[in-house]
């Protein structure tokens, strides 16, 4: 049986398709503060969490060798999914909330998270264990603190927590723009007995990388104010040009569509059985993952869609 830190053809084989249309998922994808990945010890990124899976695909564009991941435990009760999931570096990390014999299977996932780390390849938690699509963190989990100390412990290198931000336009419209910063890194060895301090800082570090309200029950009235603050101001002529512009890829757009009608019908398939909506771009991404030949036109058709949806807001 393969280890998490092994390479298997397979993945080395699939890795580039699946990078090429994550970065064909978004209008733009950019990547900030690579020079503070260390490069001297072992690497747990630590980012917040708001796109489901596309928090992951997004955090893959950083290098080009494997990343391992930590999951939530229940994503893992399908075996296919399971399979699917171990695949592609993903671990299973089971919550205080799903009982105390669950916890104890941590044991072992965090003894796999050090040999990942023992051979060079970073791992990635997400720290607040579960996402929310908003501009804000959720308390961060101690999970962060356990697998750092292990390592610190059993490794013969330093050992670091990076701090990463990932910042989307949109949660929910497909071709959006997404940033993805990394802070500066934080040693294990110093906080080895300082859960509080360790926790409070990542959580100002994680903030200071993203578009951040820390006020929940003002949440909505923040987030507008911000948007209209920062949306670009266009003249007359700007604005005339872009209807125009609008109006004339009308045809293209309706071809588009009928092109990628497989993609689309299947996504609003799927859309109908989801509980939690955040996972809509994750759908669309998987669906267009098995239909790559409609790639160009799948792209295309949410471009312009957010086109017209901006002209009309």
């Amino acid at each position: 049986m393969n280890k998490v830190y092994d390479t298997p053809w397979a993945y080395g084989f699939f890795r580039p398709y699946v990078d090429l249309n994550t970065k064909w998922s978004f209008r733009s994808l950019k990547i900030a503060g690579k020079e503070n990945i260390p490069t001297d010890g072992a690497v747990i990124f630590a980012p917040n969490h708001t796109n489901t899976l596309m928090d992951a695909l997004v955090m893959l564009q950083a290098r080009k060798g494997p990343t391992a991941f930590g999951a939530r435990a229940d994503t893992f009760k399908n075996p296919t999914v399971a399979k699917l999931l171990t695949f592609f570096k993903i671990l299973p990390i089971s919550r205080v909330r799903d009982g105390r014999a669950a916890l104890e299977s941590n044991h072992a996932v965090f003894d796999e998270i050090v040999d990942c780390l023992a051979h060079d390849i970073p791992f990635c938690l997400f720290v607040e264990g579960k996402h929310r699509p908003m501009h804000s963190l959720q308390p961060i989990k101690k999970g962060v603190y356990h697998v750092g100390k292990l390592a610190e412990e059993r490794l013969r290198k330093p050992v670091y927590i990076v701090p990463v931000g990932i910042d989307y336009s949109d949660y929910f419209h497909y071709m959006c723009d997404v940033k993805m910063s990394y802070g500066e890194p934080i040693r294990v060895s110093e906080y080895l007995d300082d859960w509080p301090a360790l926790s409070q800082l990542l959580h100002d570090r994680i903030a200071s990388l993203i578009t951040y309200f820390p006020d929940d029950e003002h949440y909505e009235t923040n987030w507008k104010a911000f948007h209209l603050r920062h949306r670009p101001r266009r003249s007359i002529t700007k604005k005339g040009l872009r209807v125009l512009w609008a109006l004339c890829s009308l045809p293209i757009f309706l071809i588009c569509g009928a092109v990628c009608s497989p993609v689309l019908l299947a996504t609003w398939l799927t859309r109908r059985k989801l509980k939690d909506m955040a996972w809509m771009n994750t759908v669309r991404y998987g669906w267009r993952l098995l239909f790559c030949i409609i790639w160009p036109f799948h792209s295309l058709f949410y471009l312009l869609l957010n086109l017209y949806r901006d002209i009309l807001s």
